[in-house]
C-alpha cells in the first residue's frame, strides 16, 4: 500500500509593503493539516511551512517530491498571492517576494511543474487557495482576466484543484488590493473531509473528484463570482479520505425499515451493490444489516438475505442475489455516482421484526431469488447527446401523475423548481439534475454532470449547464438534448412563446469589454440574434410579456432590447446608479428590481416604461408578486413587504429571509424560517401575518418552489433535502 504525504504552504505576511496582508491562510493550513493528518480520517504525513522565503520553500518543494514511489499519493497545498508578471508568468509569492523582482524572489509555475514532473508518484495533488492578481505597476489587460491555472500545472498524474482561475483581484497604486476570500474554499474542503459530507455516493471513501463537486457546489453558492477549477489527468480514482461519519444510506434505510416486503427485497440488491463498491468499514456493517433481514418474518425477504450472504461471503467473486418482487415492486437503486447520499439516519435503534414495530402485516409477496454470477446495470443514454444523463425506464420523462406532496427526499440537492404544468419536479445539487413525478419514489430521469437552470414557460424544454457551465437544452416528452455554442459560466432567460432562449456570460472582468447577449431557436439550436452593448458580465435577464428582453450587467447597467431588431430600447442607469449585481423583473414588465447583495445596500425599483426611479429601499433579494403589485425583499432585520400601488412604506414581516417565493395565485409568500426550528413561513400577503410554519429540516433554505396549481411547496435545505408540502394543510 503506497504511503501518503503532504505539503502545506501558507504565506499571509510579506515584507515587501506592496502585497496586502492576508489573515485566513494561517487559519486554512492549520484545519486542512489537522483533517489530513488525522489517521482515522486521511492518514498524511503532513509538513507545514508558514511564511518562508521563496528559497527554504523551494528546496522544501524540492524535497518533498523526491525519492517517492509510484504508489505513493503527494498533495501540495499553497494559499496566499498569486502574481502574474508583465509577460504573464505565474508565480507564488513567498515572504520575500517582490512584485517587481518576481524572477527571483517567487516560485513560478514552471518551478513547481518540474519539480512534480521528476517525481514517481502516479497520484500527485496540486490545491492552490489564491488570489491572483495582474502584473504590478500596471493595470490588467483583458488577457489577464483568467490565470489558466490548470494548463500551467496539468501533466501526467495529476490533479490540479483550484480556488478560482480570475484575476479578481487588482493592483491600484503600489498595494494589491482585495479580500482573502480563499478562505470558503479551503473551509469547505476541511469541511467535506473531516464531516464525511463530501462522500458523495455514500461508499465510506471520498475520492477527490466527490471532493471538488463537495466544495464547488458551496463555494458557489455561497460566492456565485468564485468558481473552482479541476482538472485531472490520472489513471483510477484517488482516494484523499474516509468518510468517518458513515452510516446506511438513507434510501436504503428507508427500505430496510419498511413495513412492506417488497421494500425490503429491493433493499437486499441495493446493500449487495453497496457491499461490492463499499469499503471495509462499509461492508461489515452490509453484513450485518443483511444478517437482521435473513431473520424477517417474511419468507422471501429471509430467503433473500441469507442467499446474498452466501453470495457476498463465498469468494474472491460471489454470486450476488437479485430479489424480484412480482406483486410489490422493489426499491430502486439509484446507480453511483448519481445519488449523492442524504442525510446520516439513526443506527442505533435495537432491531425489531417489522410486524412488531409498525403494527402492520406486510401484503404476501410472491418472490423469486435468482443467483447471479455477474450483475449487469442497464443505464439508457439517448444517443447522440453524451451527457451521462440516465432514466430508469426511459430517456425521456414518461407522462405520469404530478408530484404527490408530503415526501421527503433526501439528498436531493438544494434547487427545486416545478415544470410549469405541475406534473415534474426538478431537484439539483450542483452536478446532478433529477426530474421527479407522481409518488416520487425514484426519479424519472436522472441528467449526472449538470446544473439545473430553469424551465421553459410551456414545460416543454429544460435549460441545464453542464459540468463545464455550458448550456443544454432538453426536451421533457423526447429526452432530445441541444447544446447551444461555446460560451460558459451564462445566465439564461426564456421567451414568453418558449420558442427562443437567450443566454449570455456571466463573467466579472477588470476591464470593460464587450459582453454579447445571444438568443437562440429552442427547437434547432441555431442563433437567431446577437446582442451587442453591455460591457462586463450579465447576471441576470428576463423577458417581458410583449417579448421585451432585459439584461441586467456588472457594469451598473440594466438595458431593454427588441430582440427581432437587434435594438437597444432604453439604458437604465447609465449615470451609474443601478448598483447591478442582481435583477428581477415583474411579470406584467412595468418594473424591475436592481441590488448588489448587501443587506442594507440601496435596492432599487424601475419604472421600464421611463427608466426612472420609482422607489429606493435598502435591502436585498427581491420577488415580484405574480399580479406585479407587491414586492418582497429582505434587509437585516428580516421580511419586507413593498406594495407598489400605494406607493407607501415598506411593511416589515420579520422573522424569515431569503429566499422567498409568491404562490401562483399571490396571496402567499414562502420565506425561509429564521428560527431553529422550521424550514418555511407562509405568509398571508393580504393580512401580512404567518399562516403556518413548516416544520423539519436540518439547514437554512436554499431555494423554494410552488406548483402551478399553490397546493404543493417544495422547499431544499443547503444539506440537499428536498420536502414537499401539501400547502392547503397549513393554510
Amino acid at each position: 500500500m503506497g504511503r501518503r504525504f503532504a505539503l502545506l504552504i501558507a504565506t499571509y505576511e510579506y515584507q515587501d509593503p506592496g502585497l496586502r496582508q492576508l489573515t485566513s491562510p494561517a487559519h486554512d493550513a492549520e484545519a486542512l493539516a489537522a483533517v489530513l493528518r488525522d489517521p482515522d480520517i486521511a492518514g498524511f504525513e503532513v509538513t507545514t511551512l508558514l511564511n518562508q522565503p521563496h528559497h527554504v520553500v523551494g528546496e522544501a518543494i524540492g524535497d518533498f517530491y523526491r525519492g517517492r514511489r509510484g504508489d505513493d499519493l503527494t498533495l501540495l497545498y499553497f494559499t496566499g498571492h498569486g502574481l502574474k508578471d508583465e509577460e504573464g508568468r505565474l508565480y507564488l509569492a513567498m515572504a520575500n517576494s517582490r512584485p517587481d523582482g518576481l524572477l527571483f524572489s517567487a516560485l513560478s509555475d514552471e518551478q513547481i511543474s518540474q519539480a512534480m514532473e521528476s517525481c514517481r508518484s502516479r497520484q500527485k495533488v496540486l490545491i492552490l487557495d489564491c488570489c491572483y492578481s495582474g502584473a504590478f505597476g500596471r493595470r490588467p489587460t483583458k488577457g489577464d482576466t483568467s490565470v489558466q491555472t490548470l494548463e500551467r500545472f496539468g501533466g501526467r498524474g495529476r490533479t490540479v484543484l483550484t480556488a478560482s482561475d480570475a484575476t479578481q483581484y487588482s493592483f491600484e497604486g503600489d498595494r494589491a488590493q482585495g479580500h482573502a476570500a480563499q478562505s470558503v474554499f479551503t473551509r469547505y474542503l476541511v469541511e467535506g473531509l473531516r464531516d464525511g459530507g463530501a462522500d458523495l455516493d455514500g461508499d465510506g471513501d471520498i475520492t477527490l473528484d466527490e471532493l471538488y463537486s463537495y466544495v464547488y457546489d458551496r463555494v458557489v453558492a455561497e460566492m456565485p463570482q468564485q468558481r473552482p477549477k479541476k482538472q485531472a489527468d490520472v489513471e483510477g480514482r484517488t482516494v484523499i479520505a474516509g468518510n468517518i461519519n458513515w452510516t446506511l444510506p438513507g434510501y436504503l434505510r428507508n427500505a430496510v425499515d419498511s413495513p412492506l416486503a417488497g421494500d425490503r427485497l429491493g433493499g437486499i440488491e441495493g446493500l449487495a451493490r453497496l457491499h461490492r463498491i463499499g469499503n471495509e468499514r462499509v461492508r461489515a456493517a452490509v453484513l450485518e444489516e443483511l444478517g437482521g433481514l435473513a431473520d424477517d418474518d417474511s419468507k422471501s425477504v429471509s430467503a433473500g438475505a441469507a442467499e446474498a450472504l452466501r453470495s457476498l461471503t463465498a469468494g474472491p467473486e460471489p454470486a450476488v442475489a437479485v430479489a424480484v418482487a412480482v406483486e410489490q415492486p422493489p426499491v430502486p437503486v439509484p446507480e453511483r455516482p448519481s445519488e449523492p447520499p442524504p442525510e446520516p439516519a439513526p443506527t442505533s435503534a435495537p432491531r425489531v421484526p417489522r410486524s412488531r414495530r409498525t403494527g402492520i402485516v406486510a401484503p404476501a409477496v410472491t418472490a423469486l431469488v435468482v443467483a447471479l454470477a455477474t450483475v449487469v446495470t442497464v443505464i439508457l443514454i439517448d444517443s447522440g447527446k453524451g451527457d451521462g444523463s440516465s432514466s430508469h425506464g426511459s430517456s425521456a420523462v414518461a407522462e405520469g401523475s404530478r408530484p404527490v406532496p408530503g415526501k421527503t427526499l433526501d439528498g436531493a440537492g438544494t434547487q427545486v423548481e416545478f415544470s410549469p404544468d405541475g406534473k415534474t419536479l426538478a431537484t439539483g445539487d450542483g452536478k446532478t439534475v433529477r426530474l421527479w413525478q407522481g409518488g416520487m419514489t425514484q426519479p424519472a430521469t436522472v441528467l449526472t454532470h449538470q446544473i439545473l437552470g430553469e424551465f421553459s414557460p410551456d414545460g416543454k424544454t429544460l435549460a441545464t449547464q453542464t459540468d463545464q457551465l455550458k448550456v443544454r437544452l432538453r426536451n421533457i416528452a423526447t429526452g432530445k438534448t441541444i447544446g447551444l455554442g461555446s460560451e460558459v459560466d451564462v445566465s439564461t432567460a426564456f421567451s414568453p412563446d418558449s420558442r427562443t432562449i437567450a443566454t449570455a456570460s456571466m463573467v466579472v472582468t477588470q476591464q470593460p469589454h464587450s459582453v454579447p447577449v445571444r438568443v437562440w431557436d429552442v427547437a434547432t439550436g441555431k442563433l437567431r440574434a446577437t446582442l451587442n452593448g453591455h460591457t462586463d458580465g450579465i447576471e441576470a435577464m428576463a423577458f417581458t410579456p410583449d417579448g421585451t428582453l432585459i439584461t441586467a450587467s456588472t457594469d451598473d447597467t440594466v438595458r431593454l432590447w427588441n430582440v427581432t431588431t437587434g435594438k437597444t430600447i432604453r439604458t437604465i442607469g447609465e449615470d451609474k446608479e443601478a448598483y447591478v449585481y442582481y435583477m428581477t423583473a415583474s411579470p406584467d414588465g412595468k418594473a424591475i428590481a436592481t441590488w448588489d447583495g448587501g443587506d442594507d445596500a440601496p435596492l432599487r425599483l424601475w419604472n421600464t416604461a421611463t427608466g426612472k426611479v420609482i422607489t429606493t429601499l435598502n435591502g436585498s433579494g427581491g420577488a415580484f408578486s405574480p399580479d406585479s403589485k407587491l414586492f418582497a425583499f429582505t434587509d437585516s432585520t428580516g421580511l419586507q413587504l413593498w406594495d407598489i400601488g400605494t406607493d407607501k412604506s415598506a411593511k416589515s414581516l420579520g422573522g424569515a429571509g431569503s429566499p422567498i417565493r409568491f404562490a401562483p395565485k399571490g396571496n402567499i409568500l414562502a420565506a425561509n424560517a429564521l428560527s431553529s426550528n422550521s424550514t418555511v413561513q407562509l405568509w398571508d400577503t393580504a393580512t401580512r401575518k404567518v399562516t403556518a410554519s413548516l416544520p423539519g429540516g436540518a439547514d437554512a433554505l436554499a431555494s423554494v418552489a410552488f406548483s402551478e396549481d399553490g397546493q404543493a411547496l417544495a422547499a431544499a435545505d443547503k444539506k440537499g433535502t428536498v420536502r414537499v408540502w401539501d400547502v392547503a394543510r397549513y393554510s
